[in-house]
């Protein structure tokens, strides 16, 4: 992960001898345009410190007046990485894709982005570890699946750092009608006798200005953690949660699971890109990261995957711009528009004609799969409803994932963003 930076600019002051003076009029009409200019530019530039870089064409800032055709959600879990925290990266593991499906049943469909800030303290392996807000769960989960819990030792963390860097060091949007919150999770107070530290009730404030709410779950009862926990939660408007080591997970595994689980994995492998060889290469790494994914994760957790990525908001960013299929289905591309070296390698002999009919039996073949997974979730769905209401009702809303999905349920209604459904498990 990259470390964020930030430079003061000093200012220098001058006076202007008489023979420079100007006529009133024209001073004060450059000063126009040169307010214009700066307003133009202060439009469209990004700001330099956050965690992955990108091209001013997929940026997705915009200002709070500009129209916007979808909603936007934007989380960031900021989770005590320290040796006790095992059952919380372990619920995190389990529960990401559950979380972002449950948020994707809003109506209409939002763009989701979730970003992750871990953190420990000085003196272990790292004080904190960041993955950039993405739409593209496949890559935050990976990059989950890499962290355990470790480190720590004595009482107090890292707590004001990660909180401070999970405010400035992302790259939040600015609209105004985007929902962005940081869920603050672990069992220890901040250590507040570091100097060169950010306390948090000044990042409470830049929170508040950046209209990020701060959310917290504290794990275990230590006093002064809750005391601090509280404290986050109320300087915005968000909400305080308290729930056991092991995060109050629950995970209902269903007779579903495996043949989803199968049927991912043959939609995974129907994907089919086209582009130039850095498009190709980049895309060929996505495909690379799916089967990782694949083979290292149990039928529960694939079928939650399969499940998001079926959705409306998870649906772009796990095919990508350039999917073949999609793109020819939805008419956004022709093959006679694609240069021949753009295409797959297997279609690249082929005549426009063979190409066609490659590319219908494909589509036909998918549009199969779909339908078949479909089928398979909704039994999924209606089996883990019957399972849930055979369990006490306590233990369900007091889960780790229904704490998260009421918070933000509730929060998200003043962007006009609703979620009515109950949460994914």
């Amino acid at each position: 992960m990259e470390k964020g930076f930030s430079a003061n600019h000093g200012r220098k002051s001058f006076s202007m001898s008489p023979k420079y003076l100007i006529p009133v009029s024209t001073f004060f009409c450059a000063l126009l345009l040169m307010g214009a200019v700066r307003k133009r530019s202060a439009a469209v530039a990004p700001p330099s410190d956050i965690d992955s870089p990108y091209t001013l064409a997929d940026s997705p800032y915009s200002t709070a007046d500009s129209p916007r055709s979808q909603a936007k959600i934007q989380v960031v879990f900021a989770l005590d990485a320290t040796g006790s925290m095992s059952g919380l990266i372990g619920a995190a593991k389990e529960k990401i894709w559950s979380i972002a499906g449950s948020l994707a049943q809003a109506d209409p469909a939002p763009a989701i982005e979730i970003g992750l800030i871990f953190y420990r303290d000085r003196g272990d392996q790292f004080i904190t570890r960041r993955v950039a807000l993405s739409g593209d769960m496949d890559d935050v989960y990976e990059q989950l699946m890499q962290m355990t819990a470790d480190g720590g030792g004595d009482s107090p963390e890292s707590v004001n750092q990660a909180l401070n860097e999970a405010i400035t060091k992302f790259k939040w949007d600015t609209a105004g009608s985007t929902y962005k919150t940081v869920f603050l999770v672990g069992d220890c107070p901040p250590h507040m006798d570091y100097r060169d530290d950010v306390k948090y009730p000044v990042s409470c404030k830049l929170a508040t200005q950046k209209d990020i709410v701060l959310n917290t779950i504290l794990m275990g009862d230590n006093y002064n953690a809750k005391k601090i926990w509280r404290d986050i939660a109320q300087c915005n408007q968000g909400s305080f949660t308290q729930v056991n080591m092991d995060a109050n997970d629950i995970q209902v595994n269903t007779p579903y699971d495996d043949q989803i689980a199968q049927l991912s994995d043959r939609l995974d492998d129907s994907r089919i890109y086209y582009g130039n060889a850095e498009e190709k290469t980049a895309y060929s790494a996505k495909v690379s990261k799916s089967k990782y994914i694949s083979s290292n994760v149990s039928s529960n957790v694939k079928a939650q995957r399969a499940e998001y990525n079926t959705t409306k908001a998870g649906k772009g960013a796990y095919y990508g711009k350039k999917e073949l299929l999609e793109n020819y289905k939805d008419k956004s591309v022709s093959v006679e528009a694609i240069k021949t070296e753009e295409l797959p390698d297997e279609m690249k002999t082929m005549t426009v004609a063979e190409r066609e009919g490659y590319l219908k039996k494909k589509v036909a073949e998918r549009d199969s799969l779909n339908k078949e997974l479909a089928k398979y979730v909704k039994l999924r769905q209606e089996y883990i409803e019957k399972d849930l209401k055979t369990r006490n009702a306590a233990d369900v809303d007091s889960s780790f994932t229904n704490k998260i999905y009421k918070s933000i349920q509730k929060q998200t209604e003043k962007k006009k963003i609703y979620l009515k459904a109950d949460a994914k498990y």
